[in-house]
């Protein structure tokens, strides 16, 4: 069953990541390593998802996330300033965490809330995310 009401705790228990590609303008808060089973997801306005062939979320994907998505919520800009860049990559150390939990519990209900929309449009959500 999936669980997308809880995607802030589970990120919290699984000690999930934040990595900004800044060539690809795409932001990664997951897993520090997905399971070879999960499988990106896209059936969200703004996100899309990794998830598991026994429906477990490992973690969230925004493309154009500059060009699109914190343009429009720019709030969520700061998730960004407070990155680092490692080889590239922008990476969110664990130090500035604590100061961006309340941005990633709203990123965390911002999917909930999208996904519930897209349930009451008519998507099952269960056989899409187990779908091959």
């Amino acid at each position: 069953m999936i669980n997308i009401t809880d995607i802030f705790n589970i990120a919290k228990r699984d000690k999930w990541v934040m990595e900004y590609n800044p060539d690809l303008d795409s932001l990664y808060w997951s897993k520090p390593k997905i399971s070879p089973s999960a499988q990106l997801k896209k059936f969200l306005e703004d996100f899309s998802l990794y998830i598991t062939d026994k429906g477990l979320i490992e973690g969230l994907f925004i493309e154009y996330a500059k060009g699109n998505f914190i343009s429009h919520n720019s709030e969520y800009e700061k998730l960004i300033d407070k990155m680092v860049e490692v080889n590239g990559v922008y990476v969110l150390p664990k130090n500035a965490v604590k100061s961006v939990e309340p941005l990633l519990k709203s990123m965390a209900n911002m999917v909930r809330n999208e996904a519930f929309q897209a349930v009451n449009q008519g998507l099952n959500l269960e056989k899409f995310a187990m779908a091959r």
